[in-house]
């Protein structure tokens, strides 16, 4: 018996032409990538070339864990999302079918190593995954016509790119079976089983005459290839989607490996325009961000704000900024500047839409590929507030007051101090000997309900044994509400104030129970000079119990729900020491439907808890809905807008017989007393 092999040009002649079609279609889609590159250099400059090492270990973890095994597609991101099971098959069987039959196609053409046993498992491996390619795209066709979830938006070039897989994929099976048909089929049959897909075509073409067979082989062989090549200069010429297969390495490598939290400063001293009012004044990686986009719409999915029935679609955004692109520069071979142009704030992307953000980054988490929606939204909102002094009346109310009183609690009659008087607290001013300062935040310093929370630190810290103080007067807002309301040039000056007065006392740990407080004094205030060891309390508190040095003597008794707050869970992953708490206290945690990086806002984030909202939008409400569905009796939180935000939609929705809103440290301090 002959050893098994095929012959690579069988039936074709000329076959130096198909490498001439190959080079033409190389040479156009090099064009559009270069011109794609002159496109995104319009963009502001953004320093995101400093550590290749760091850059190359964690796009090689995400290349492996989310590229070849798909952990986000799947949505097996913490934690599980099952709904995401068949788009993440989908796109498994096409993703690993297009690998391997590139590679199969690169290895077939090496005749000499193609025999035998090799050849055989060649053959089996490259039909089977050519075939998992055509139930993807089928998947796909499916999902996308029949299925149509809300989140797709269906486009002629997406009809268009899924049927040329599935035509050059289904032609490529085609010429193997009229092939096999012609060879194998009559002097080996049993080799011809080793290739299934072409098999099934070959039988069905087994009663052709030689001819016949030759004559169709070589039209449909040059069809496959004209096809495929054309696939090239698709890509390069209609804008396809297809080309995120190019974009979306790059934008994964290149993106953010800082704090998640930090939002970029703005140099005042050398920049003349504010945030992006134009295209151009949108970085070159966020305009990479809008080529790379694949309209997955996950980040629609995510999004609070556009499931509470909001303006805001941050996939919409992204879409919307991408167009505006291509009509500013439009032109498929050479770059060029149209005449006229609409204005980008107000115009392309409306005011509302930019306000309606919590900065909550549940778009950022859903994303397979590292979009940065809030980057991009946050630059556009501190246009509209520096620059144009476009924002809600109760925006410039709560930035006026961080600016004259040193807080955004407008009309508040309390200060600084009210919350502590009675409990003979120290300021770092008075105190020779402390662990550590407990920024005590604008919310548990002014607001009634936050101060209860003040008071459950203070009692934890005690029962502790912990030598702590507080700044008291000379404590102000740590800037983040004037940050995330767009006034990066107000947030600068609180926060160099705030930094020579901690400079002053020597401040060098600082606990919080404001996850906002935690974040901006963690990674934002470092750009400014101020390094400090910042811990918040969930996670000081868990230490101390995990130590030793705090005993529950009073474990409460509350079929309880830990709502994961977005800046303490998805900014900085802390997850674990909230529920150690909760379960050191109560004995058990009831997980609401959406948690840890899946968690729902409470809609809080952002400055709005400050903004007056139209009652049938609000996020909250939502998310109390979520609670009381659950049957808990308790939502404990971590942090003081959400606190509020709860408190507010329990009153909403006429919840207050049903569940109640506490603060982690509250059910600490309580269990933590004897009352025997």
């Amino acid at each position: 018996m002959n050893e098994a092999s095929r012959e690579v040009y069988w039936n074709i002649n000329y076959e130096w032409l198909m490498y001439i079609l190959a080079t033409i279609g190389i040479v156009v889609l090099l064009w559009g990538i270069f011109i794609h590159i002159k496109r995104l250099r319009v963009g502001r400059p953004s320093d995101r070339a400093g550590n290749w090492w760091q850059r190359t270990k964690a796009f090689i973890y995400l290349a492996v864990v989310d590229g070849l095994f798909h952990r986000r597609f799947f949505g097996v991101d913490k934690p599980v999302r099952p709904r995401e099971f068949f788009p993440g098959t989908m796109h498994f069987f096409i993703f690993w079918g297009f690998i391997i039959l590139l590679l199969a196609t690169i290895i077939g053409t090496a005749e000499s190593i193609l025999k035998g046993n090799v050849y055989l498992a060649f053959s089996v491996i490259s039909d089977v995954f050519g075939i998992l390619v055509i139930i993807g795209v089928l998947m796909a066709l499916f999902r996308r016509y029949i299925w149509k979830p809300k989140r797709l938006d269906n486009r002629w070039e997406d009809l268009g790119a899924l049927l040329i897989i599935l035509v050059a994929i289904v032609t490529g099976f085609v010429v193997e079976g009229l092939r096999i048909a012609a060879t194998e089929l009559q002097i080996n049959p049993d080799w011809a089983v080793w290739s299934p897909g072409g098999w099934v075509f070959a039988k069905a073409f087994s009663g052709m005459s030689q001819d016949a067979l030759m004559g169709w082989h070589i039209g449909l062989w040059w069809f496959h290839i004209v096809l495929a090549v054309g696939l090239f200069a698709y890509v390069a010429l209609v804008n396809s989607r297809l080309f995120h297969i190019l974009w979306d390495p790059i934008n994964i490598f290149f993106r953010n490996l800082g704090p998640r939290g930090a939002m970029a400063p703005i140099d005042f001293e050398k920049t003349e325009h504010f945030g992006a009012a134009k295209i151009e004044d949108l970085t070159w990686k966020q305009l990479l961000d809008l080529d790379s986009c694949t309209r997955c719409g996950r980040c629609q999915d995510a999004c609070p704000a556009y499931s509470s029935g909001k303006a805001l679609n941050p996939k919409q955004i992204i879409l919307d900024l991408r167009q505006h692109l291509l009509d500013v520069y439009p032109g498929k071979f050479s770059l060029k500047i149209a005449p006229s142009r609409k204005d980008m704030l107000g115009g392309v992307i409306t005011d509302e839409v930019i306000w309606d953000c919590t900065t909550c980054r549940a778009c950022m988490q859903a994303c397979p590929i590292c979009i940065e929606h809030v980057d991009t939204i946050m630059d556009m909102r501190r246009n509209l507030a520096m620059e144009q002094s476009r924002f809600p009346e109760a925006v410039q109310d709560t930035l006026k007051s961080l600016g004259a009183r040193g807080h955004p609690y407008r009309g508040t009659s309390a200060t600084r101090t009210t919350w502590c008087e009675g409990l003979d607290i120290e300021t770092v001013a008075d105190a020779k000997d402390i662990d550590i300062l407990y920024w005590v935040g604008c919310s548990a310093s002014l607001d009634d309900r936050n101060m209860k929370v003040a008071h459950a630190v203070v009692k934890v810290l005690r029962a502790a044994g912990v030598k702590f103080a507080i700044l008291g007067d000379e404590e102000a807002c740590c800037g983040d509400p004037a940050r995330r309301l767009g006034d990066e040039y107000l947030f600068q000056t609180i926060c160099q104030q705030n930094i020579e007065v901690l400079k002053t006392h020597n401040v060098k740990r600082i606990l919080t129970s404001c996850p906002h407080c935690f974040n901006s004094l963690k990674f934002e205030y470092p750009q400014f000079g101020g390094n400090y060891e910042v811990v918040h309390h969930t996670q000081f508190f868990s230490d101390l119990l995990k130590i030793g040095r705090l005993k529950v003597k009073n474990p409460a008794s509350l079929k309880a729900a830990y709502h994961d707050s977005c800046y303490l869970g998805r900014y900085n992953d802390i997850y674990d020491e909230p529920r150690a708490i909760l379960k050191a206290v109560n004995g058990k945690i009831i997980e609401l439907p959406r948690c840890k990086s899946d968690s729902f806002c409470c809609g809080g984030g952002g400055g709005h808890v400050w903004m007056d909202e139209d009652p049938d939008k609000r996020v909250n409400n939502r998310r109390v809905e979520e609670v009381v569905k659950t049957g808990v009796n308790c939502v404990a939180t971590a942090c003081p807008y959400c606190l509020t935000m709860f408190e507010d939609g329990i009153k909403a929705k006429d919840a207050e017989g049903i569940v109640k809103a506490l603060d982690l440290s509250e059910l600490l301090a309580e269990a933590l007393e004897d009352n025997k």
